[in-house]
């Protein structure tokens, strides 16, 4: 008898499990992204909006072309080479990305 009565709580148990992101929905990390960094610059050192030569490994960052919260992929095609600082090519997408405008 007492199954029957748990019957129900068992159904609204099961459809309250939340989604939970798979491998294909993160980000690379690790080794990984550090042999897509140095791929990607090696087909061209130079930040992809200003042309300015950026050293390999911190004088730049990966950007995805298409931003992730934007629904662009996770994939070398969609990456490209942003010089970074105060004034880099970067920050300036970023905060486009995001709609932002620069702050006093």
């Amino acid at each position: 008898m007492k199954l029957t009565t748990l019957r129900p709580k068992v159904a609204t148990l099961r459809s309250r499990v939340q989604n939970v992101p798979t491998a294909s929905d993160r980000r690379i990390t690790g080794r990984t992204l550090q042999n897509r960094r140095l791929r990607i610059w090696s087909k061209d050192p130079h930040c992809a909006k200003c042309g300015r030569l950026v050293a390999y490994p911190h004088g730049f960052e990966l950007d995805h072309v298409v931003a992730l919260s934007q629904g662009g992929l996770d994939v070398d095609a969609n990456c490209q080479v942003l010089c970074i600082g105060t004034d880099g090519c970067h920050e300036a997408k970023t905060r486009a990305d995001l709609g932002q405008r620069r702050s006093r």
